[in-house]
């Protein structure tokens, strides 16, 4: 307990003489703690580097120790004090079931973070889709996981929307299809619109030349064929492929005399009457 006094210091001296040194203490061992803190913890992450723990898991416990960490500081500077702990604990186990009764969407992002690093269902700089949002994991929290766009911006999904809502990793399987949709004029015949196709994909270095791709036709309208076109691409790769084939394809229809489906209007002349 804290030692009070029998009566209040009636000047600055008198105050200072009885409670200076434990302040003094208690704010060297403050700013001191911090530093050694964030030493340890710079430390631990260099040593978890070295022993190639995996990336996932590193910040995830990195925050963990650094709240252990500061809870300990904190119950060091109060014992310092001349508080006397052990109420102090019981005080914080009792607000930290009151908190944990109010936070009960932060548990479950804390038990969705655990889910994902036990299983895996990404890792570090895996491109991943969910609820329409796509982009490569940056950082697994204790609460939330960081993915950042192509576009170079940065989206916070909290870890429970991760858990229980499906998941498209692009990155597992290292390739994948892009799909890509080209209309001519039914004027062209499918042969030599397929073979123009396949010249243009022929010159897109974005496009694995060891997968065989797909010219389709996908639809027939009463002016023009469409054509879905299927080619497979390194994840690497997968932001530029389409605009890679499109602009080929463009380019090679030019030179091939293929034109896209022209839309006719029937014009009506009414002639007055004399």
């Amino acid at each position: 307990m804290v030692d009070l006094p029998t009566e209040f210091p009636t000047n600055l001296t008198d105050l200072l003489t009885r409670y200076g040194t434990r302040l003094l203490i208690a704010g060297l061992l403050t700013i001191g703690g911090y530093w050694i803190i964030k030493l340890v913890l710079r430390a631990i992450g260099r040593l978890l580097s070295r022993q190639q723990v995996d990336r996932d898991v590193q910040p995830f416990l990195l925050s963990l120790l650094r709240i252990g960490f500061l809870v300990a500081l904190v119950l060091s500077v109060l014992s310092t004090l001349g508080v006397e702990t052990t109420s102090f604990l019981t005080v914080i186990g009792t607000a930290g079931l009151a908190v944990g009764l109010a936070l009960q969407a932060s548990l479950a992002n804390f038990a969705g973070g655990l889910l994902i690093l036990a299983f895996k269902p990404f890792r570090v700089g895996d491109l991943i889709s969910v609820q329409g949002l796509t982009g490569y994991v940056d950082v697994v929290n204790l609460l939330n996981t960081v993915l950042v766009t192509d576009d170079h911006r940065t989206i916070t999904l909290p870890n429970n929307t991760l858990t229980t809502n499906p998941i498209t990793n692009f990155s597992r399987l290292e390739t994948t299809r892009v799909e890509s949709v080209f209309v001519v004029s039914n004027q062209h015949s499918v042969d030599a619109v397929r073979a123009s196709i396949a010249r243009a994909i022929a010159t897109c270095p974005q496009v694995l030349p060891d997968r065989k791709y797909d010219i389709l036709v996908g639809k027939l309208t009463d002016n023009g064929i469409q054509f879905d076109v299927r080619v497979w691409a390194n994840i690497a790769t997968i932001a530029e492929v389409n605009y890679a084939v499109q602009e080929a394809v463009a380019r090679q229809f030019v030179l091939d005399g293929i034109s896209g489906p022209r839309t006719e209007i029937d014009v009506l002349q009414f002639r007055g009457g004399q």
